[in-house]
């Protein structure tokens, strides 16, 4: 394999053997083997969303997305329902109503102890970042018993 030189296109440009990417715009997810090595400049935003709890069980339960997710209309029997977990994924729950909040994972899914399709409670006017450490489970951190 030869040292490429002196390489123009797409944004991308190689000299000596290395890639240099002018621009990278991404929709969806990126994922980067061997980690990310460099500096990081400008923002990193964390998607916003505005969620109203709905439903009494799993199926009906408002779905959430990846970010941070603010929740409102929560009574005690409301809830709302993560995304199918990915490894790595990360989701925050503010709970803005003044009763607790139940949340599910999707199906087959599970939040801590609790057992697979089970809901997580918090509490009135709280919050807890949840992260998924496989396909099917998720855990709040800090930890907390459940």
């Amino acid at each position: 394999m030869g040292v490429y030189k002196g390489i123009a296109q797409d944004n991308v440009t190689i000299n000596s053997g290395k890639a240099v990417l002018q621009t990278l715009t991404v929709t969806g997810a990126l994922t980067a083997s061997g980690g990310v090595a460099g500096t990081v400049t400008g923002a990193v935003r964390v998607p916003v969303t505005t969620v109203a709890a709905a439903g009494s069980t799993q199926a009906d339960a408002a779905a959430l997305a990846e970010g941070l997710n603010v929740v409102s209309a929560a009574d005690g029997t409301k809830g709302v329902r993560l995304p199918v977990a990915v490894p790595g994924a990360v989701v925050i729950v503010k709970n803005t109503a003044a009763a607790a909040l139940k949340i599910y994972p999707a199906t087959d899914g599970a939040i801590n102890a609790v057992a697979a399709n089970d809901p997580y409670s918090i509490t009135n006017v709280t919050s807890t970042l949840l992260v998924a450490s496989s396909a099917t489970q998720w855990y709040s951190v800090p930890l907390v018993a459940s």
